[in-house]
């Protein structure tokens, strides 16, 4: 799974973290399996979110995933069964790695999962 932005250990299970509007901190997942009947699912959407105090959390941090294709640094925009979507806004990594160029400053393409080596950056964060 492709991991980008603020995750957080709540409770032994890991969740997306957020804020509302008020500054509250919300933790969010589309698990079903580590919630309880205090998480919410406000739009009927199957994401579950509650307020939580920073006090609750066991660890927080941010998370970028990146891919290695070739040697070369790609960002890792999603996935399928098969295939990673990646893309850069290097032209020279674009042009070695034959990525389509789909606007002015920006290169996409799929690459088997074999041929790519994903890599996840956690940087703790205080809350």
């Amino acid at each position: 799974m492709i991991k980008n932005g603020e995750f957080c250990i709540y409770n032994d299970n890991e969740y997306e973290l957020n804020e509302d509007s008020n500054g509250n901190l919300i933790i969010i997942t589309t698990n079903r399996a580590i919630i309880d009947e205090t998480f919410v699912d406000k739009y009927n959407s199957g994401v579950y979110s509650k307020v939580i105090l920073p006090n609750e959390i066991g660890e927080a941090y941010d998370c970028q995933t990146y891919g290695v294709i070739k040697g070369s640094r790609v960002n890792v925009e999603k996935e399928n069964e098969e295939y990673y979507f990646v893309g850069t806004a290097d032209c020279k990594v674009a042009e070695a790695l034959g990525l389509q160029r789909c606007d002015k400053y920006y290169y996409e393409g799929k690459f088997p999962k074999q041929d790519v080596e994903i890599i996840e950056e956690k940087e703790k964060i205080e809350l």
